[in-house]
Order: C-alpha cells, then structure tokens, then sequence
C-alpha cells in the first residue's frame, strides 16, 4: 500500500509538478481541460447517435485537444513565466471560447447544447481575469459566434432558421453580457472588502498603538513597559542575560510648566524623548513612567556598557536647547540605574533604580547614581 501511494504522489508530482504555485496553475488547467473533454465526449455521442447536420467531430476534437497540450506544455515547463500570466487564463479563455463557437458551427440539429458549455467555459475563467480582458473575451465571443451562426445559417437557410439563429445570437449576447457585470460586480466587492479589511487593519493598529504608547511623547506606556520587563527578566532567568532597568526625571520640570504653560511643558517632553532615543540602542527601550519621569530597559547590557550609554543621554539631554515664544529652554535629567538580578522581583529591581534616582536628585541633580547593591 505505502508503494501504491507513493507512486500516485509521483504521478502527481510529475503532472502538477512540486511547487505550490506551479501546483495551483497547473491544476486550474486540469479543470479547464476535463471541461474541455467532457465537451468533446458530448459531441462525440452526438455524432455516434445520428443527430443530423453534424460536421467533423474528429478534426475539431484533434485541433481542440492539440490547444490542450500546447497551453500544458507551456505552463508545465515553466516557460510562461516569462509572460505577465504564467497561468494564462486569458488564453485558455480565448482558445476555449473558440472550440466553443466551432463546435456550435458543427454541432448540426445539436447545436443547442453548445450554449450551456459557453456559460460554464465563462463561470469557469471570467472571474480571475481584469476588467478590460473581460470585455475583450466578451467581445471575441460575440464576434467569433456571431461568425459561427452565420456559417450554420448559409448551410440550412430559410426564414424559420433565420429566427432560430437570431435566438442563438441573442442567447450568446446575453450570456457573455451578464457574465462581463457578474464579474465587475465581483471585483467591486472584492474591492471593498479589500478596503473594508485595510480600515479594519489600520484601526487595529491605531488601538494597538494608544494601547502601548503614550500619546503625548510617542514612547512606550507604563502598562507596556510592565509587560515587557516581566518577558525580559524571565528571559535573563533563562539565559542569565545581564539587564539593566534606569530610572530618569527631568530636572525642575514643575518650574517649565510654571514659567512657559503647559505647552512649553509639552514640548519640552517631545524633544526630551527624542533626544534619549537617539542616544540609546535600538534594542533598548523607552518609556514614559508618568509625568516627567521615564525609564529605560537596557536589556543584554552589562553595568558598565549601560553606565556609557545614560551618560551619552544624560550630557545630551543638558546640552539641549528649545526655543519657544521668543524664549530658549533648558533642562537636565537626572537617572537611577539598577541591574537586575537573577530571580529577583521586577518591581523590586524597578524600585532600587527609583531609590537611585532620589539619590541622584539629593546629591545635585543632572547625574547618574546606581542603586545600593551595585555599589556594595
């Protein structure tokens, strides 16, 4: 049994072929060309029962069939790649609406069942082509059946044939018509749900953002940065990755908002967390504590690389300068370092680095202090 499968799955594998994309066209064609053959056995049993006026069956099935294997050939070797379809839909459409209007032209008192096979041939194709090609297969479709019933017309002739042919055309008419605004009507849905789905995208994005972020700054949210120390302390218990947790307050921010409003205030927080971006890693992440106060997770980082690191942001920070109202604005920052250590309580790591920035703050301000453990 396990030979038996595996041989079928090769069987597969050699008419399919292996990849997926390869798979999926190669397997649309399989459909398109078992609807094609069904086609030919109906004009085959009509012409095995006797229904009159019937023309060659076996050139058109031989001139059929060969679209077939040239249209196989082609996808299955790879080679339309090349062409913008590699599935060539728009091919098959045109190749097999022409077999259609052919069979139609031959199909003698029979020719009637010829209609459904163009409104399946349309279901089948219409739908994974543009716009402006359906209008060109519903074009090419009136023209070439249009052809086809005036060939059956000049071989019976009479009044009564005349009418009956001019039902025939109305019929196609009306079914590559119907087909071609099916299909635009799709594609207007499809449109709009895309779009729907790029609003539903972007709002979950925007909720995802005010979640995680503060608003005024830009920077992570308290309730983020929570999250993510417990995921990092939990990895450097893994992997004992050195972290580090660094508190900062902006120095007499109070007197800012005091002596320029809030706006100045407001300011001065934007330009003050862009400016500690800029002076951390790209690994390392900013948050806005509350108020002036943020914190900095340093993670994979030892003492003395992070200590580097704040002092970069610490001499940045005083050396800026806002203008605002006519006016230039300074501040300083003073920041609290802790590191974590392994198996400890996060709050308990973040609250030795607010105990060193107190004692940053009551030794002068505008400086960086580690907590008691990292001294000892």
């Amino acid at each position: 049994m396990p030979t038996k499968r595996t041989g079928v799955r090769r069987s597969l594998d050699l008419v399919l072929g292996t990849g997926k994309a390869m798979r999926i066209r190669t397997s649309q064609f399989v459909l398109a060309a078992l609807l094609m053959v069904a086609s030919m056995g109906v004009l085959f049993f009509m012409e095995a029962v006797g229904i009159a006026g019937m023309g060659n069956v076996k050139i058109w099935a031989a001139c059929c069939t060969t679209m077939l294997v040239i249209v196989y050939a082609l996808i299955r070797s790879g080679y339309s790649m090349r062409w913008a379809d590699p599935s060539m839909a728009f091919v098959q459409m045109l190749s097999a609406i022409a077999c259609n209007a052919a069979a139609f032209a031959l199909a003698g008192d029979g020719r009637g069942v010829t209609l459904p096979l163009l409104a399946v041939i349309l279901m089948f194709g219409m739908f994974g082509l543009s716009i402006r090609q359906v209008v060109s297969v519903a074009l090419y479709g009136m023209l070439l059946f249009g052809i086809a019933i005036l060939f059956a017309l000049r071989q019976e002739g009479g009044r009564d044939a005349a009418s009956l042919y001019g039902a025939y055309f109305f019929m196609v008419v009306i079914v590559l018509a119907s087909s071609t605004f099916l299909t635009w009507r799709l594609r207007e849905m499809r449109e709009h749900m895309r779009h729907q789905k790029q609003q539903l995208t972007q709002a979950l994005e925007k909720i995802q953002l005010t979640a995680n972020h503060d608003e005024l700054t830009g920077t992570a949210n308290r309730r983020y940065m929570l999250e993510l120390i417990q995921r990092e302390t939990q990895r450097s218990n893994r992997a004992s990755n050195p972290l580090l947790v660094a508190m900062l307050d902006i120095d007499y921010f109070k007197r800012v908002n005091d002596a320029y409003g809030h706006q100045a205030g407001d300011l001065a927080l934007q330009k003050f967390t862009q400016t500690v971006q800029a002076n951390i890693r790209a690994t390392d992440t900013l948050a806005r504590w509350g108020g002036e106060e943020f914190l900095v997770l340093l993670t994979e980082t030892e003492l003395n690389v992070g200590l580097i690191c704040l002092e970069r942001v610490r001499a940045a920070v005083a050396a800026d300068v806002i203008l605002f109202a006519g006016s230039q604005i300074s501040f300083t920052v003073s920041i609290g370092v802790a590191q974590y250590k392994i198996g400890e309580a996060f709050e308990k790591t973040v609250t030795r680095a607010d105990e060193a920035l107190y004692a940053a703050k009551a030794q002068g301000r505008n400086q960086i202090c580690m907590s008691g453990m990292e001294k000892s």
